[in-house]
């Protein structure tokens, strides 16, 4: 007869978690996906293989883990579009300006190695975007209630919104020009908010 097996206690404290993927995530973001292991992954989190398994069942759970931080803390822009304390406009700026900061550690190499061997972890990505754009969206909307905003239709606004994430998000798109995450955004939004003409 095989052995049994163990149905091993996990914790489900969900800051212990968050504060084990936050050690793991400079080195993903290092390293890449490729070939990393549950040791490695032990390692840079500094704990034993052992405790890791106290947390999570699988690599993938701790990848989709470090995932899920990593979006909810880029998630926080909206907090600052959304801020009615400050001017409207100012409000746009500050969220990118977050927004910028905090995918400025997002490297190619993570976002080539998560597309290409975890496509289903990469579905993650793909709801984060849209969950963007919606925000974005109702922006512009109140943008153009209040007059901030030329009356363009709002979906065309988050049209090109849409289309840059997707490219941002493309390491193949930013290794091809040279660009970072953030020397992309920061093009974007000065395109954007100053346009592509001189003034003459």
């Amino acid at each position: 007869m095989g052995r049994k097996s163990i149905n091993k206690t996990r914790s489900s404290s969900s800051a212990k978690k968050e504060e084990l993927v936050q050690r793991l995530i400079p080195f993903l973001q290092e390293k890449g996906l490729q070939g990393v292991t549950m040791d490695n992954m032990a390692g840079a989190m500094n704990i034993s293989k052992a405790t890791v398994y106290k947390y999570f069942q699988s690599r993938e759970e701790i990848l989709a883990a470090a995932i899920a931080v990593k979006l909810n803390e880029i998630k926080d822009f909206e907090s600052y579009l959304n801020d009615k304390k400050e001017e409207y406009l100012d409000r746009y700026k500050n969220a990118v300006q977050y927004l910028s900061e905090h995918i400025s550690d997002i490297t190619n190499l993570f976002l080539a190695d998560l597309k290409t061997f975890f496509p289903h972890l990469w579905q993650l990505i793909d709801a984060f975007k849209e969950y963007c754009m919606q925000a974005l969206k109702a922006y512009y909307n109140e943008g153009i209630r209040k007059g901030y905003f030329n009356k363009i239709n709002p979906a065309i606004m988050v049209m090109s919104d849409q289309f840059f994430l997707d490219k941002l998000t493309d390491p193949d798109f930013l290794v091809t020009h040279k660009l970072t995450i953030k020397q992309a955004f920061d093009e974007y939004f000065r395109m954007k908010f100053y346009g592509i003409m001189k003034d003459v």
